[in-house]
């Protein structure tokens, strides 16, 4: 803070129109060394994906789209838009086609990346934040947030019913999801602190570990199968043997620092490990000795994701600094220099700069398949599987092989084997390999097996509840039944949609029905081209009237739990009152299965609320007997949760200008949050710079609970180090920038950041009153100058998955700028904490920068840092 000087300098006009040059000529876009190319996504990127043939780069983030770029010109290629909240994971299949993509808004969504448009959506039902692709892409996980299992498997090829199963198990948000290479195991990490494995062809669990003792933010598989990583909120990173189950060995990203791993992914070679990390660095192991090999260092904020080019000589990153980077592994040793010839000169082996974004040069010869056996095109009658053996080679590597469509595994010399079943007369056997470029090759053999051919259609049995007619009371009909033939089935069909069949033979369908009779149509059909097929009729009558119409007065929702909206009241009890309306007229209005009064259209009751979550059910009836119904969810938060204030005010200096308002400031920021809302506060006036460490370090040594709150205020002036682009809090004791060169006696919003970020407590907001206290946020203190943030979108959701996420957010009263003595920053903030957060009485930080809308010059600034977490608040609630 300065006082006000009405003086005009000619001479400070001229200094900062110098300055303003001298920015404006620095090299703003150079790259850090090791990157090719930097993209600019546009807000906070929480995950980046590059397609297999090296061609395409997709990002997704914060500002709820999913942009895929030109890797060879740096260009924007598409922007999907579609979800509402904040993509948090997206995946390329393995055959480049789709793009799949997982948002907070509770749903999964397919794109096709050829057309460029979205292809289908899938409805998790909560929050989804991670998502993964089988090796033979026909089927999808996704993991998050809902009531019936947190982990979701889909048929990504399904028109109808897609999805095939939820995993339910987790008692936390899952946060990771990932398949094996061969695709018969599925691991999930997840807020509960555990790692799951799952068995995909019995869908069952058959390992939970338990060894991390914090939130598992990832998992990721070793290219060969044999081992998996997992990183974890107790900033280690673990590898397990997945045959075993067993830890291998436990590290830390940074030994002697609490860092921890936002993202994991192996090499294509298995040979290192990268970790992306939130102390804005990109680290890589060896997998063979454990040894650290290499830091990559050129984002400004924590890197959220990595992703692998598939030659393994290039490394994506994305980070909350809103940037993508691309790096050349080459440029660190840590795979050779593509070599690639220029036939302008016989001497420079090296790509010209301008061709050094290409990152894929790929060989166009594809692989060489052999068929060892069988020798002959005639096998005995009574063969019903035919053994097949072959080698595939390749210069450039082997990605798949498959069988018949099916994917076999390859042992390291390029043999494989495999079972065909073989059915009377011709029977065809196609081999296909695809290298690591995409290259693709296909062997065929015809094979006869003599003998009678059937010629009999396949049997279809539905279950016994089924019946030629039958009435349906709801619009959907879903049955079961079982199909079984001497031959393979091929297909079985209901109203000419196909639907799966287990290995059993057994099949479940659900049809849309209309008014009056429904002809269901099931075909099956063998692998000889019989069909077998039956029908029924379903009779459906659509319900009468639906009843009277309830509308409740009074309550507002104004949080999501995935798609359901509740309440959050802080009380014993609350009234429930509405209206009720009917044509017909109304007969009865029960509460919970208690007979309540209606007066005229209106009704109310005392309902008695318990901690946790509270369903009311109201229902109606009007004098034909409909009946209509609502339900409520009322959230009552646990009394447990502390919330405590650190508010530092400075006025007496012993070498800077004395201020006039920051300790009066402080001190009904204090009886507000005393008054209104209960926190425990405490006040230091005029500290030294030892001060305000001491009074840090004694609440970074508090035990906290999970949703305990800790508030920091600091008043005072402040400074910016031209020199180093750092932004400085100033103490009573410090000195003046000319009597202290080295800036010792400051403290700098660099170690407050780091500090901040390590303390236990997760839910931490910080709020900045000084000159230059938006250099609080890198970005602004590189650039130096200053950028509109305060429109920070934030995640409406229920409070105790809010609660469960860790909150790092600043708010200052300026950016890199003065601000005046006098403070309607201060104003703004107590307007916001006296508003009480409106009907709902829970203010959050939204709330709060809606306040700070009218303002500018300085114009306030906002965001989260360090190890924020999407759909993470500070939530103050009122008494």
């Amino acid at each position: 803070m300065i006082h006000k000087i009405f003086l005009f300098c000619p001479i400070l006009l001229i200094y900062l129109f110098s300055l303003n040059v001298s920015y404006g000529q620095s090299p703003d876009d150079s790259l850090p060394a090791g990157v090719i190319e930097q993209f600019k996504h546009g807000d906070s990127v929480y995950s980046v994906a590059l397609s297999p043939d090296g061609k395409l780069l997709a990002s997704a983030g914060e500002n709820n789209v999913v942009i895929l770029w030109n890797v060879a010109d740096g260009k924007k290629r598409k922007v999907f838009t579609g979800p509402s909240d904040s993509v948090m994971c997206i995946v390329f299949s393995p055959d480049g086609q789709l793009l799949a993509s997982a948002s907070l808004d509770g749903f999964v969504r397919l794109w096709n990346v050829l057309s460029e448009r979205r292809r289908k959506t899938f409805a998790h039902g909560g929050w989804v934040k991670s998502v993964a692709f089988s090796p033979d892409g026909k089927t999808l996980v996704s993991g998050g947030e809902d009531r019936d299992g947190s982990v979701m498997l889909w048929d990504v090829d399904a028109s109808q019913n897609p999805l095939i199963t939820p995993f339910p198990g987790h008692s936390g948000t899952v946060e990771s999801v990932a398949f094996s290479p061969d695709g018969q195991f599925l691991a999930s990490t997840s807020r509960d602190n555990t790692v799951k494995l799952w068995d995909v062809a019995s869908l069952q669990l058959r390992k939970n570990l338990t060894t991390h003792n914090n939130v598992v933010y990832e998992v990721a598989f070793s290219p060969d199968g044999k081992i998996f990583a997992t990183s974890s909120r107790d900033f280690t990173i673990k590898l397990w043997n997945l045959s075993t189950k067993e830890e291998l060995h436990s590290f830390k990203a940074v030994r002697d620092r609490s860092v921890q791993a936002e993202s994991l992914e192996f090499s294509p070679d298995g040979k290192f490990l990268a970790a992306a990390c939130n102390d804005n660095h990109i680290r890589l192991w060896n997998v063979d000795n454990l040894q650290h090999s290499i830091t990559l260092r050129g984002h400004r904020d924590a890197v959220i994701s990595v992703a692998f080019s598939s030659d393994g000589r290039t490394l994506a990153s994305g980070s909350r600094d809103r940037t993508i980077l691309l790096w050349d592994l080459s440029h660190f040793n840590i795979v050779p220099p593509e070599t690639l010839p220029d036939p302008n000169s016989v001497s420079d082996s090296f790509p010209k700069p301008e061709s050094k974004k290409t990152i894929i040069v790929s060989d166009t010869k594809p692989p060489n398949i052999v068929i060892l056996s069988p020798t002959g095109r005639v096998v005995p009658p009574d063969t019903e599987q035919l053994p097949i053996r072959g080698e595939v080679t390749d210069v450039n590597g082997i990605s798949e092989v498959k069988v018949n469509g099916n994917e076999v595994k390859v042992a390291a010399d390029g043999r494989f084997y495999a079972y065909v079943q073989l059915i009377g007369g011709d029977n065809e056997i196609r081999v296909t390999a695809t290298d690591i470029y995409g290259n693709m090759d296909t062997e065929r053999l015809t094979v006869n097996r003599p003998g009678p051919i059937d010629n009999d259609p396949p049997t279809i049995t539905l279950d016994e509840s089924i019946k030629p007619e039958q009435q349906s009371e709801n619009a959907e009909f879903t049955f079961e039944g079982s199909v079984a033939d001497d031959n393979s089935i091929g297909e079985v069909q209901v109203n000419g949609q196909e639907v799966e069949l287990s290995w059993e033979g057994r099949f479940t369908a659900t049809v849309q029905l209309v008014s009056g009779e429904n002809n269901i149509r099931v075909t099956a059909t063998d692998t000889q081209g019989n069909m077998g097929t039956i029908q029924f009729t379903v009779n459906w009558t659509p319900p009468p009237n639906p009843g009277p119409e309830i509308r409740i007065l009074h309550l507002v929702a104004n949080v999501m739990r995935g798609l359901q909206p509740i309440i959050i009241i802080d009380a014993e009890s609350v009234t429930v009152s509405g209206e009720v309306r009917d044509n017909d007229g109304v007969s009865e209005v029960r509460i919970d299965g208690t007979k309540v009064l209606v007066r005229g259209e209106n009704f109310e009751k005392l309902v008695p609320l318990n901690y946790g979550d509270n369903f009311i059910h109201i229902t109606a009836t009007d004098k034909l007997g409909s009946q209509s119904e609502k339900k409520i969810l009322i959230y009552r938060p646990s009394p447990i949760r502390k919330d405590y204030a650190l508010l530092f005010a400075v006025e007496n200096y012993d070498h800077w200008p004395n201020l006039r308002y920051p300790i009066s400031d402080a001190k009904k920021i204090q009886k507000d949050l005393e008054n209104l809302y209960g926190f425990q506060t405490e006040v230091i006036k005029n500290p030294t710079k030892e001060d305000i460490f001491k009074a840090i370090r004694k609440y970074a040594e508090k035990t906290y609970e999970d949703s305990d709150q800790l508030f920091i205020f600091f008043a005072g002036h402040g400074h910016f180090d031209e020199t180093f682009r750092v932004g400085h809090l100033v103490a009573r004791d410090t000195k003046t920038p000319e009597n202290d060169n080295e800036m010792l006696s400051y403290v700098s919003h660099s170690r407050v950041r780091d500090i901040i970020d390590s303390m236990s407590c997760n839910h931490i907001f910080l709020v900045l009153d000084t000159c230059y206290s938006g250099t609080f946020d890198r970005l602004i203190s590189m650039r130096g100058s200053a950028e509109d943030l305060s429109k920070q979108k934030l995640i409406p959701a229920d409070i105790k998955r809010i609660l469960e996420y860790t909150t790092r957010w600043y708010l200052t009263s300026g950016q890199n700028e003065q601000v005046p003595d006098v403070s309607m920053f201060v104003h703004a903030l107590l307007d916001a904490l006296r508003s009480k957060g409106g009907a709902d009485e829970i203010l959050t930080i939204g709330e709060i920068l809606s306040y700070m809308n009218h303002l500018d010059n300085p114009k306030p600034h906002a965001s989260g840092f360090g190890s924020d977490e999407p759909g993470s608040d500070f939530l103050f609630f009122a008494k």
